[in-house]
């Protein structure tokens, strides 16, 4: 996946109170782009990264420096495959470290060790539906086609489901 960050600064992407939105470019399966907002959160961490790597906190117009950069100096884009391989690393060591907390840990160390960079988007999919971010929108930041392929990450609608069947449905004898 190849992410860029700009600034959309023409009068329908400003704020109403005036601040900049910003806005992830996601190149997607079959060249297809979209617009993913950039929270506030997010753009604070990408800020302290930039920072940290000589960079001004936020990209000037026009900057071309991508995302996600390299360890060491270079500037050029990360590969999709150096991305995957940090990714995979990361969950690699989280593993190692909970399997570390004993055979207890370790289904749960399996688990993590599988997770990829698509693991995450099935994560921020499932989190945003758990946050009841109307599904249209969730829809439109993971670029679905469709609501009905959107529609598995409602897992609290079936936990909220049976809570609230179990406890509200009842005869109590």
């Amino acid at each position: 996946m190849c992410v860029q960050l700009n600034s959309l600064r023409t009068a329908e992407r400003i704020a109403e109170n005036g601040t900049d939105r910003w806005w992830l470019e996601v190149m997607g399966k079959g060249g297809k782009e979209r617009l993913v907002p950039a929270t506030t959160e997010m753009m604070t961490e990408l800020g302290a990264y930039r920072r940290a790597r000589g960079l001004p906190a936020l990209p000037s117009p026009g900057e071309d420096t991508p995302l996600v950069l390299p360890v060491g100096q270079s500037r050029k884009p990360l590969t999709r495959a150096a991305l995957h391989q940090i990714v995979k690393d990361v969950f690699n060591g989280a593993a190692q470290s909970l399997r570390a907390r004993g055979e207890d840990h370790a289904p749960r160390a399996d688990r993590l060790k599988q997770a990829s960079a698509h693991w995450l988007r099935h994560s921020a999919g499932s989190h945003m539906a758990d946050r009841q971010v109307d599904l249209r929108l969730v829809r439109d930041n993971l670029g679905h086609a469709s609501l009905t392929t959107t529609s598995q990450y409602l897992h609290v609608d079936d936990d909220r489901r049976h809570r609230e069947t179990d406890e509200k449905h009842r005869i109590d004898w």
